[in-house]
Parts: C-alpha cells; sequence; structure tokens
C-alpha cells in the first residue's frame, strides 16, 4: 500500500512524485517514459547547441532523484484507475495492481497533429507545440500559427510583439471575438481563413510552410517562415478517471486552487487540467498537488 501513486512522467508529474518523497510519503510514480508528451528542446540554425526552458535544471534535479530511487517508479502504461473505500486501485498493462490512498493525475494532453510532411522530422527543429515555451526564440523572424481557437489567438497575439510578420493560418473562419479583431488590426498579423496545411518544408529547419485553400481549385501557397507553431486542439488524458472525477466538457479535469479534484483523495495538475502550457506552471502545479496530497493524508 502506497501513500501517494503518481501517474504521468511529465513536468507536472515529476515535480509532485519528486515533492512527496521529499515529504516521507511512500511513493509510486508510474510513466510510459520521462518527459510527457511535449518536446521543450528547440534547435535553430543560428544557434549553439539546445535552447532548452527555463526550469529543466531544476526538472533534471528531480528527474534523477527520481532514477536514483528506483523503487518509487515503474515505466508502465495504466489502463485502469478504481476508487474503492479509502484508497484506488490502479491497474497496468504489464499487468501490475498497486493501491495507494491518494492519487495524483498528471497524465497530461494529447496534440492533435497537422500529419502532413515534414512534421515529425522538423518538430524541434523551428516546428513548435508550445508557444508559451519557444515565441522568445522567434524575435525578428517570419512564423506561422495554425489553428483557429483560442489557444492559436492568443499565440499569434503573443508572437506579433516578437515575431517580425506572424501568419495565422485557421482551417475554419474565426469566431468574431474582441481578441479576434485586435488581431486583425495588427499590421505585423496576416490572417488566411478556410486553408489546410500540406507541408513543412525545410532541409534541417523549418524554412516554408504550403497551405491551400478548402476550394475545389485548392491553390497552393508556400509561405516562408522559420517557425511553425501548432496549436490545433488538444484532447486532455482524462479517460481513466472520467466516469467518476468532474471534467468539463473538453474533458479538462476540474480542480481547485489546491488541485484538489471533486472526489476526495484525487489530484491533478498538468495539462490534464485547464492551464497554462508552460512547463514552469506545471512544475508549480506539481509541487502544490503533492503538498496538498500531504496535507489530505495527514487528516486521513
Amino acid at each position: 500500500m502506497y501513500d501517494l501513486i503518481v501517474i504521468g512522467g511529465g513536468p507536472a508529474g515529476i515535480t509532485a512524485a519528486a515533492t512527496a518523497i521529499n515529504q516521507r510519503l511512500e511513493t509510486l510514480i508510474i510513466a510510459e517514459r520521462w518527459g510527457g508528451q511535449t518536446t521543450y528542446a528547440m534547435q535553430l540554425e543560428e544557434m549553439e547547441g539546445r535552447e532548452i526552458i527555463t526550469g529543466e535544471t531544476l526538472l533534471d534535479a528531480f528527474r534523477r532523484q527520481l532514477d536514483y530511487l528506483g523503487f518509487v517508479r515503474r515505466f508502465d502504461t495504466v489502463t485502469k484507475v478504481m476508487p474503492q473505500e479509502q484508497t484506488f486501485v490502479v491497474d497496468t498493462a504489464q499487468g501490475n495492481r498497486f493501491e495507494g490512498r491518494a492519487l495524483i493525475m498528471a497524465t497530461g494532453a494529447k496534440p492533435q497533429r497537422l500529419n502532413v510532411p515534414g512534421e515529425a522530422r522538423l518538430a524541434g527543429y523551428g516546428l513548435s507545440y508550445s508557444a508559451t515555451t519557444h515565441a522568445s526564440l522567434f524575435l525578428g523572424k517570419d512564423v506561422a500559427v495554425v489553428g483557429r481557437g483560442r489557444r492559436a489567438q492568443w499565440a499569434a497575439a503573443d508572437l506579433s510583439r516578437k515575431a517580425h510578420r506572424v501568419y495565422l493560418l485557421a482551417p475554419e473562419p474565426l469566431p468574431d471575438t474582441p481578441l479576434v479583431h485586435r488581431l486583425r488590426q495588427m499590421q505585423n498579423v496576416e490572417i488566411a481563413e478556410g486553408v489546410v496545411v500540406q507541408e513543412v518544408r525545410g532541409e534541417r529547419f523549418v524554412e516554408s510552410i504550403v497551405v491551400a485553400t478548402k476550394t475545389a481549385e485548392g491553390e497552393a501557397r508556400e509561405i516562408p517562415a522559420k517557425g511553425v507553431f501548432s496549436k490545433l486542439p488538444r484532447t486532455p488524458n482524462s479517460d481513466l478517471v472520467r466516469e467518476w472525477v468532474d471534467c468539463d466538457r473538453r474533458g479538462h479535469i476540474i480542480v481547485n486552487v489546491h488541485c484538489a479534484t471533486s472526489w476526495p483523495g484525487v489530484f491533478a495538475a498538468g495539462d490534464v487540467t485547464h492551464v497554462s502550457e508552460q512547463a514552469l506552471v506545471h512544475i508549480g502545479e506539481g509541487a502544490k498537488a503533492a503538498i496538498a496530497a500531504y496535507y489530505y493524508l495527514l487528516m486521513h
């Protein structure tokens, strides 16, 4: 019987597990691998070496602690989580079953890929899924943002203050909102609606993106860009608990300011909740969830 089981190996999960161990909780973290869904490293043509988000040093320290304490981690896939009286039972793909008194869900979210030639090869070489993390690396450059929702709109607005020119490529017409009105007024933002991405081009690094209009003619256009930010909808990985923990209409686990969910003893942090995409925020949320779980266990 563990005091706490953490599911997920991204920044929130790693931090939660390390924080719980420092609180002397009997902790187990289960993850398919370290790092979560998002690749935070970005290498550009004029950069020497890898550029990594601020906070990676801290995250590495936590990761090394978990690697050193091998008995607190299992690289496995969780297939089922069941609440029981005062405990939670966790089953995995490798046939293991674990029981814990508290649970932290840090399972992240699955980004919708562009699924076009060049995407997989150029990810981390000019193609990013996080404008929050990488926008500052594209000062004075031309960039493209793919998407139409608020995440894409905010990414374009953020990049407009850093990049030379921003192309907002929306698969469908943009909604009529104050933010969209503001984007249409920005001189260095060009909006193309009703377009579909066909390819991301570049030999070693992103050089351009090819789009076509959603018409019978399907006229193609190649847009020079040093950066491409995919901001298509993401799916929170909350299926394990969605039937008995409150989630919003998109599947994000609903938490309070202490990262507590609607089910006593269950906490959540990171992309599976509705928070910033910034890894530093996930680190803080993971620590907060672990501390909240610690106080919960003290009371129970």
